[in-house]
């Protein structure tokens, strides 16, 4: 039995035996959710011949129903979801988002199990996320799902620090938030600041070491930023050039993922709220792993290449329509630019009405590349209901001009038990 395993049933058998123990020490809490969303494809993408073979520009629509709670001394989270994709046939999953035991012992606190362990001060981009590695500013994301670990922390009245085995047993793994990996990480208050700190060890990127700080210099103003360095890390690029046509036809070669020695992250940010319900959301980040403006350019005049391949002697369309999806992969890396800023304005009703609303406008540094996203949302009692529009554009041969799709729409309903 692998290690992961062994700490969900551990985590179970405890779950049960609280049960049992203690029959009224327990609190649930249930919700559903559905979301629609309508995706229009771009109607000069360069990588329109391969985008049948991809999901870009598919509607898709998804129900999901979560039931959290604790039987001391167990939280979880779990979920179960149904979703349904142009042109796919339905699907349907139970996920266990989180179940661990939580075990306090005077100062100290000790976690078994799965557990979400997101951790950062940023909104759009979060450098010292390193254990959850949680993917920001999705348009409807799902609940996050947690990282099987054991947790060791202590609490002190203006300080905190905590020891996290991630993952036990499974080394490097297929993706860099399911290797396995040990961290130390810290908070303190000072000076009326938080103070965040993170080391964390793992095969794959060895060590990786960052801080963060929020603070406060006025009721209306909150300033953040945090860093991070990585001993190594890995960025996804377009296959390198000169390239023969027999490797531009490669699908294995469109896209790679290549390391990146001593790598480094920041982010700065400031907020802004108001009496009347404003606030406004200021940031601006760089990433030394994600793809550079010279990727993308790479990338937008091999796909003209690949284009221009199709009909010739020799060479099958599904070639070069497979050549051409497989490249898309470039857009599923974390981040799409090394430099960008994010400006965000947002608005709840002081009322009590329960609208609320929102507008963001990110853009590249580096391309010139933006996405703009304009929120709506109503909440009363148990009842939310949101809609909204994102929309890609930008000079040609950038990350957001190339995006496939030209605009996502959305609307969703929240009910909760």
């Amino acid at each position: 039995m692998r290690p992961s395993t062994a700490i969900a049933g551990a985590a179970l058998v405890v779950m049960t035996w609280g049960a049992a123990a203690d029959a009224a020490a327990y609190d649930l809490s249930n919700r559903s959710r559905a979301i629609g969303e309508a995706r229009q494809l771009r109607e000069d993408s360069p990588f329109a011949p391969g985008l049948p073979l991809t999901r870009f520009g598919r509607d898709s629509a998804r129900f999901e129903h979560e039931l959290r709670g604790k039987i001391k001394p167990v939280w979880f989270l779990l979920t179960g979801s149904a979703s349904a994709r142009e042109g796919e046939a339905s699907t349907g999953k139970l996920v266990a988002n989180e179940v661990y035991a939580d075990l306090p012992h005077g100062k100290d606190r000790f976690a078994l199990g799965k557990k979400i362990l997101s951790g950062d001060v940023g909104y759009a981009f979060r450098p010292i996320d390193v254990i959850q590695r949680e993917q920001r500013l999705q348009l409807v994301p799902p609940a996050l799902e947690g990282i099987p670990s054991l947790l060791w922390e202590r609490f002190q009245v203006e300080s905190a620090w905590s020891v996290v085995w991630a993952n036990p047993g499974r080394g490097i793994a297929a993706s860099p938030r399911d290797d396995e990996s040990l961290a130390l990480r810290g908070y303190s208050r000072w000076l009326g600041a938080d103070l965040h700190g993170v080391t964390r060890f793992s095969s794959r990127y060895r060590t990786e070491a960052g801080a963060a700080f929020s603070a406060v210099p006025s009721e209306q103003m909150e300033v953040h930023a945090s860093f991070l360095v990585q001993r190594r890390g890995e960025r996804t690029a377009p296959l390198a050039e000169p390239a023969a046509p027999a490797d531009l036809l490669n699908p294995d070669l469109a896209v790679a993922t290549t390391p990146a020695r001593s790598a480094r992250k920041g982010l700065l940010g400031l907020t802004w709220t108001l009496a009347n319900g404003w606030s406004l959301l200021a940031e601006t980040w760089w990433d030394g792993t994600a793809p550079s403006s010279t990727d993308w350019s790479t990338l937008a005049t091999q796909t003209e290449r690949r284009t221009a391949l199709r009909g010739a002697p020799g060479v099958p369309a599904e070639a070069v329509s497979g050549a051409i999806a497989a490249s898309t992969r470039m857009f599923q890396a974390p981040s799409l630019a090394r430099r960008a800023s994010l400006g965000r304005v947002s608005w709840t009703d002081p009322g009590g009405s329960g609208w609320s609303g929102s507008l963001d406008w990110l853009r590249s540094l580096d391309d010139g590349g933006w996405t703009a996203t304009a929120a709506l949302g109503w909440e009363a009692d148990r009842l939310r209901l949101d809609a909204g529009m994102r929309v890609f554009g930008g000079k040609r041969d950038s990350a957001y001009g190339l995006f496939p799709e030209r605009r996502v729409a959305y609307v969703g309903a929240r009910v909760a038990f």
